[in-house]
């Protein structure tokens, strides 16, 4: 297949987005069926009617007549999903028109304004989303814990990205019915001393929601500079919440937690 999407699901406001990765071209009718595939999978966090963004400024397309036809049909089904209503936008909107069923802008703030999303706090930009992109949430819903890795070298050193780390894992908790633990994988992590205060502001918001710990393990950087107890490695981080009794080392790949919480 010739594209690649990316998907940010913000529960909250209601809203899906999607990226098209660099490259990606609808050569054909038959590529739409990774599309439609991605999408379904990225649905499976949602239960109530939603409206999607769609930046298509990577997104290019083939010749074949049957395109435009075959992307009718998609959304038509997604719409039999909930969906309500669809924008995209793309600096080659005029070019791409044709292929599409709902409407095309040349700019995010006229998508975004469309679709009626009004907080453009968080909008896109080439460093915040490249950090957004780099956070990986992962539920274990069954030992109730949610663990945050990182897929490359990141750094809390600013406020924008704090606001995003704290979206993004506010978003997840959505999905969340129970009290739950935070695990980080502090490998590829680290917080600038000036934005420490500002985190451990954020721990004390999230004990509002059900927080009861939070551990880390690998750290990149003293783990002192930590505001949460650091361990040398996921096996011992994941040993004191299993001795909590909410954690199973055996179904997380790793032996296991105590109540011990280090407050910072």
């Amino acid at each position: 297949m010739s594209i690649k999407i990316n998907y940010e699901s913000d529960l909250m406001a209601k809203i899906l987005y999607q990226t098209f990765s660099e490259g990606s071209n609808i050569s054909n009718p038959e590529v739409l069926d990774e599309w439609k595939k991605t999408w379904m999978e990225a649905l499976k966090v949602w239960h109530s009617p939603y409206k999607t963004l769609i930046d298509m400024s990577h997104l290019s397309f083939g010749e074949d007549p049957e395109i435009p036809k075959a992307i009718a049909r998609l959304f038509k089904l997604f719409a039999g999903f909930f969906l309500k209503k669809a924008v995209g936008f793309s600096p080659k909107a005029e070019q791409i028109r044709a292929f599409l069923p709902f409407d095309v802008y040349p700019s995010e703030e006229e998508a975004r304004e469309k679709l009626g999303i009004r907080d453009l706090s968080l909008k896109k930009n080439s460093s915040n989303e490249d950090f957004r992109s780099l956070i990986h949430i992962e539920n274990h819903y069954k030992q109730h814990c949610i663990e945050i890795s990182f897929a490359q070298m990141s750094v809390i050193d600013s406020k924008e990205k704090l606001l995003i780390f704290k979206s993004k894992l506010m978003n997840n908790l959505m999905t969340w019915h129970s009290a739950w633990n935070l695990l980080i994988d502090c490998r590829l992590f680290s917080i600038s001393e000036d934005l420490l205060p500002e985190f451990r502001r954020l721990l004390v918001f999230l004990e509002g929601f059900f927080l009861k710990q939070v551990l880390g393990y690998a750290p990149s950087a003293p783990k002192e500079t930590y505001p949460f107890p650091v361990f040398r490695s996921r096996h011992l981080a994941a040993a004191k919440l299993e001795a909590e009794g909410l954690f199973s080392g055996e179904e997380a790949q790793c032996k296991s937690r105590s109540k011990e919480t280090k407050k910072p």
